[in-house]
């Protein structure tokens, strides 16, 4: 695997947001025309680009359904078709600042988004040519204001919170997560909490320790509506409502976590309400970036996906080109079954001993679907 070349990495801002119609437009009966879409570029240098698309919340809202259900189908995305939801929504959301992109050299992304654009699957757009996804390293944040002010130059010595439940009275086992909390630490100084070991109690007080810099959690949870008094995430013991996170701003006392990263959650796909359900995490926790999943993804490919992204973190990539380069490792075939092991992109395993799972015909034809890639999402900063 090959190193972070820093002098080439060009950040920006995309802010994308929906604006209503002008009043003689409001009364259309043409829904298509009441309103639109601005796309902001905000280069590291140089003037703004601002665009506009005159479109409907509706029809985005239309587009990314299809997307959605292609996705959790694990049909063809039908990218060679202009018309398909993935292309369309690349045209509405990104065709417009394509050449100041490219014309400036931006290599990260940091996506503003509003409420409606924050599910978005921005990993599994189209241009026609390749994924928006492999282009370019993405984070997403639902307000500018709500990032933490971080010096990217400044590299603190990692420490790792690892915490993981592989079994539930009534939820599905997880039982990749010993291998997961094992693989992930592997590199590492790292607590590692694992089942009846795994306590809310456990989770706020290591993690509110100013020496830990990453939480990692392997297991399940539930972004519902209501935001985060209504969501739960459960510890080897007992569920716990992720408002009790907000505690955590205290404990780390201005020092905030480097990444919280959660695998193998529940999210309901596509639903609106659940949108902020990892930015809501991320910043009741007072982490600087959250990694979590758009959509429930088999254990198998959530586990080695994760591991995988670990292994770019600790070559020394930043977190959102390390993101990048993992779905470029599924897109393109670098993560594969060799009889019951998922090998890595360096020729390790990934996960070993997979037995009945390693014979499931998804598992067999590979990773190489967006479903698989697309929807691990980073938030906050992308560094």
């Amino acid at each position: 695997m090959g190193g972070f070349e820093r002098s080439t990495y060009t950040p920006a801002v995309l802010r994308v947001s929906f604006t209503g119609a002008p009043a003689a437009q409001a009364a259309s009966p043409d829904t298509t025309r009441q309103g639109f879409l601005d796309i902001t570029l905000i280069p590291p240098q140089g003037e703004i680009v601002g665009k506009r698309v005159q479109i409907s919340r509706t029809a985005v809202a239309s587009l990314l359904q299809v997307l959605y259900r292609q996705l959790a189908r694990q049909e063809s995305l039908e990218v060679t078709n202009p018309r398909s939801a993935s292309r369309q929504l690349y045209d509405l959301l990104i065709r417009p600042v394509e050449a100041d992109l490219r014309a400036r050299g931006i290599t990260t992304i940091l996506i503003s988004a509003d409420a409606g654009l924050q599910g978005v699957p921005y990993a599994a757009l189209h241009d026609g040519s390749t994924y928006f996804g492999i282009r370019y390293a993405l984070s997403l944040t639902p307000s500018i204001g709500l990032l933490p002010r971080v010096d990217p130059s400044v590299m603190k010595p990692k420490r790792m919170l690892a915490l993981g439940a592989s079994e539930f009275s009534n939820l599905a086992p997880l039982p990749l997560v010993p291998q997961e909390l094992n693989q992930v630490t592997s590199g590492s100084t790292a607590e590692k909490y694992l089942n009846r070991s795994f306590t809310p109690q456990v989770l706020l007080e290591r993690a509110g320790a100013p020496e830990v810099t990453m939480v990692h959690l392997a297991t399940h949870a539930e972004f519902l509506p209501g935001g985060v008094s209504q969501s739960k995430l459960y510890s080897g013991t007992e569920p716990m409502s992720l408002e009790r996170f907000s505690s955590l701003r205290q404990r780390r006392q201005g020092s905030p976590l480097k990444l919280f990263s959660l695998s193998a959650c529940r999210t309901a796909l596509g639903d609106p309400s659940s949108e902020l359900g990892f930015a809501g995490l991320a910043l009741q926790a007072g982490a600087e970036s959250a990694l979590g999943t758009l959509w429930y993804v088999d254990d198998v490919a959530t586990s080695a996906f994760f591991i995988q992204l670990y292994r770019f973190l600790d070559a020394g990539l930043p977190k959102s080109e390390a993101l990048q380069a993992t779905r470029s490792a599924f897109m393109n075939g670098q993560v594969r079954l060799i009889d019951n092991q998922l090998i890595g992109v360096d020729g390790n395993p990934l996960l070993s001993n997979l037995g009945v799972a390693a014979q499931q015909d998804w598992l067999q034809r590979g990773l190489q679907h967006p479903y698989y890639w697309a929807g691990i999402q980073l938030l906050g900063t992308p560094w």
